[in-house]
């Protein structure tokens, strides 16, 4: 595990605030020299603290207003089944988050389509046909109240 300085760590909040900062602009904010900063960032990067650089959309201009969270238990839990499930998830453009979970539930899915009608389709006709789901809990989301992807440093 990398340990990160002040600097690295003022690099990575202004990068996770807007990650089209170039190397010049993060240098002005820090006060430091471009040169050293772009270097830091190369290490960031190379050591895989800073992962890739991404695009975030407005769901609402693409009509993917609608977010469920679904609870999914599954059946077997040996290793070929649990692979299967996760595969065939990982696999459905809608699931844009996955996690193995403990408790109660086996499995969370983050799902975002553009309605009602659009989950129960797509429960229908793709988690429908994939085997060893026991049970799902649906959870709509009524209030996006707090977004983020910003790791706190």
């Amino acid at each position: 595990m990398h340990v990160l300085d002040e600097t690295d760590k003022k690099i990575l909040n202004l990068l996770q605030s807007d990650g089209k900062l170039t190397a010049k602009n993060l240098a002005d904010s820090i006060g430091l020299t471009q040169t050293p900063v772009y270097e830091r960032i190369r290490k960031l990067e190379r050591l895989g603290i800073i992962d890739k650089y991404v695009a975030l959309v407005n769901p609402s201009l693409l009509n993917k207003d609608l977010v469920v969270f679904m609870n999914i238990t599954i059946k077997e839990h040996v290793a070929g089944s649990r692979e299967k499930l996760v595969a065939a998830l990982t696999d459905i453009n809608e699931v844009t988050e996955l996690y193995h979970t403990s408790g109660r539930y086996d499995f969370m899915a983050k799902v975002r389509v553009a309605d009602v009608k659009d989950y129960r389709d797509f429960l229908v006709e793709k988690v429908g046909k994939i085997d060893n789901i026991k049970d799902i809990t649906s959870h709509m989301v009524l209030d996006d109240i707090k977004t983020s992807t910003k790791i706190s440093l």
